[in-house]
């Protein structure tokens, strides 16, 4: 069961500032609201950096470009994750540790956008039809068209035939059967 809870703006600021006055610590409004203190401090360096605008984040897509920007940011500048996801506004840190994972495994082609999804297979698209354009590809057409009638009628009159030989030794058994002694 998942035990993630979201915060609207309004509660995320009146707990930073109740903090900020000194009404609350970090640990007891993390208590209060049955959270981890990481998430609570994180709201106060978004606050302090950005005001309530700070609370607003990105969600989704994320460029290559910006994915290098926040990864050179981030070794550039020696800061923690945490801060570097307030500074770019991005909800989860963990995403840029993977980005930092990636840049370190494959440099900055790692982190260009990718298709999503799966891959479209060749053997999934269908065979266009040939569309019939000029009288030798008519008459070509009506040749093959006649050639299937004759497969088909002789499958048709082999199949009759068969049916045929299947009731005949049916009927043969049945007689078999009929013309038996009895034991008496």
């Amino acid at each position: 069961m998942d035990k993630r809870v979201k915060y609207n703006i309004k509660q995320k600021q009146s707990v930073v500032l109740s903090i900020l006055s000194g009404r609350l610590s970090i640990k007891g409004a993390a208590r209060e609201l049955g959270c981890h203190k990481s998430g609570i401090q994180r709201w106060l360096a978004q606050y302090k950096q950005s005001g309530i605008k700070g609370f607003k984040f990105r969600n989704g897509h994320y460029d290559g470009r910006l994915k290098l920007r926040v990864v050179r940011y981030y070794l550039k500048k020696g800061l923690s994750l945490n801060q570097t996801a307030s500074h770019f506004k991005i909800p989860n840190q963990g995403i840029i540790s993977q980005w930092v994972k990636i840049y370190e495994r494959s440099g900055a082609v790692g982190l260009s956008n990718k298709p999503r999804g799966r891959k479209k297979s060749i053997m999934t698209k269908k065979p266009r039809k040939k569309e019939i354009t000029s009288s030798d590809s008519v008459a070509q057409k009506l040749e093959e068209l006649q050639k299937e009638v004759e497969y088909l009628r002789a499958e048709n009159a082999f199949l009759k035939k068969l049916e045929a030989l299947a009731q005949q030794e049916e009927a043969a058994k049945v007689q078999a059967r009929r013309q038996k002694p009895s034991r008496n």
